[in-house]
C-alpha cells in the first residue's frame, strides 16, 4: 500500500506538462471571459477557444502517452545501476542507499573474478524480486507505464475543486475567479481520472498487437 501511494503521488512522471498548462490557461481564460462578458461577448469566439483548449489537451494526452513507452526496466538486460535505480519509486535517500549497495555488491563480484558488466547485471538481477517489482513505475506487462500519477492529479484536482466549492458556499459573494477555478479543477480532475482508463485500454490494445 505504501508503494502504491508513492506511485500515485509521483507527480513528476508527467510528460510535456507545459502543453497541459497551456490548455488549462486557455480554458480558464475562456471560461472567465465567457462568464464575465457573456451578455456582450461572442459565443462563437468562446466555442472556438474551448475547442482549442480541448485540442491542446488531446495533443498533450497523446504525447504524454508516447513519451512513456519504453522497454520496461525491470525486464530488460540491465547493465547500468543508476538507470535501474532511477526507474524505482523511491525517495532520494532510498535511491542513493540502494545504488551504493548495488555498486558495493557488484564490486565484490568483480573482485571474485567477474567482468564489470557481468557483475552489474548479476547484482541487479539479485534485486529483481517481488519487493522491488512492487516499486517499479511500470506495469508488469510488456513496456507500458502504469500511469498511477494520473490518479494523483485527479485526486488533487477534485480535492481543490471541492475546497473552492466550500469556500464559495461560505462567502456571500464569491469572486468569479474562484468559481472559474472550481470548474476547471473539477473538469480536469475528472479528465485525468478518465484518461487513466483510456491509457489502460491503449496498453491492452498495443500489447495484444505486439504479442500476436
Amino acid at each position: 500500500m505504501k508503494h502504491f501511494i508513492k506511485k500515485l503521488l509521483y507527480l513528476k512522471d508527467i510528460k510535456y506538462s507545459w502543453l497541459l498548462f497551456i490548455s488549462i490557461l486557455v480554458f480558464t481564460t475562456t471560461i472567465y471571459m465567457d462568464l464575465a462578458f457573456h451578455q456582450t461577448g461572442s459565443p462563437k469566439v468562446a466555442l472556438v477557444a474551448y475547442a482549442i483548449s480541448l485540442l491542446i489537451v488531446f495533443a498533450w494526452a497523446v504525447f504524454n502517452y508516447i513519451g512513456h513507452i519504453r522497454l520496461n526496466g525491470m525486464y530488460k538486460r540491465n547493465n547500468n545501476i543508476k538507470a535501474f535505480v532511477d526507474n524505482l519509486v523511491l525517495s532520494n535517500d532510498e535511491r542513493l542507499e540502494l545504488q551504493a549497495y548495488l555498486e558495493d555488491y557488484s564490486q565484490d563480484l568483480i573482485e571474485q573474478g567477474m567482468t564489470k558488466e557481468d557483475a552489474i547485471i548479476a547484482a541487479i538481477n539479485e534485486f529483481k524480486v517481488n519487493e522491488f517489482s512492487s516499486i517499479s513505475k511500470n506495469t508488469q506487462i510488456f513496456n507500458m507505464h502504469a500511469h498511477y500519477y494520473l490518479g494523483g492529479y485527479a485526486l488533487l484536482g477534485i480535492t481543490a475543486s471541492l475546497i473552492l466549492l466550500v469556500i464559495s458556499n461560505v462567502l456571500t459573494d464569491p469572486p468569479l475567479i474562484s468559481i472559474v477555478l472550481e470548474v476547471t479543477f473539477m473538469l480536469y480532475g475528472i479528465g485525468f481520472f478518465g484518461l487513466f482508463f483510456v491509457y489502460k485500454l491503449m496498453d491492452i490494445f498495443i500489447h495484444k498487437k505486439l504479442t500476436i
